[in-house]
């Protein structure tokens, strides 16, 4: 029995040592781009992706947003229940916003999203760089939410909003 038990908590050491030396090794910030051609004029995009109050009505991913009264810094809260705290960096009206986030789940990152004109339609290209200083934190994170995978789950939800 004893050698039973120091086997499987071997098993889990070194599972574990796994995890840190493969976290170690992913790099701690990543940087990913997405563009899509929305089926809407500029202002209309721009209205919608800027209206942080109103984002809770059409994205899958979050439940309730608390903005600040200085309009500057919001709290937006996920399905799961996770806190993340948001702020503007920059906003140039139908042409590029830029803001950064933080969770109290170890990561952090910048959000800037460019607005061009294409005929009736929009170009929006996005681009989102992500910081998880956590070893294992980086491990979970490519696991559950590749780098991306936000961006491509709020143009989807961005593009069903402006046809609705």
């Amino acid at each position: 029995m004893l050698r039973i038990t120091l086997i499987g908590l071997a098993v889990v050491v070194a599972s574990g040592l796994v995890l840190v030396v493969v976290g170690v090794l992913l790099p701690a910030t990543t940087r990913s781009e997405r563009e899509a051609l929305l089926r809407a004029p500029v202002p209309t995009v721009f209205a919608t992706v800027t209206d942080v109050a109103d984002q809770a009505r059409w994205r899958s991913d979050v439940e309730r947003v608390q903005v600040a009264e200085n309009g500057l810094t919001w709290r937006e809260t996920t399905g799961s229940g996770v806190e993340i705290a948001f702020r503007l960096i920059e906003s140039r009206p139908n042409e590029a916003y830029v803001i950064e986030y933080e969770s109290p789940q170890g990561f952090k990152g910048r959000w800037t999203g460019h607005f061009v004109s294409v005929g009736d339609a929009t170009r929006l290209t996005m681009t989102e760089t992500v910081t998880i200083a956590s070893p294992i934190g980086r491990v979970i994170g490519r696991l559950v939410a590749p780098p991306g995978a936000h961006m491509e789950r709020y143009l989807a939800d961005l593009q069903a909003a402006l046809e609705a």
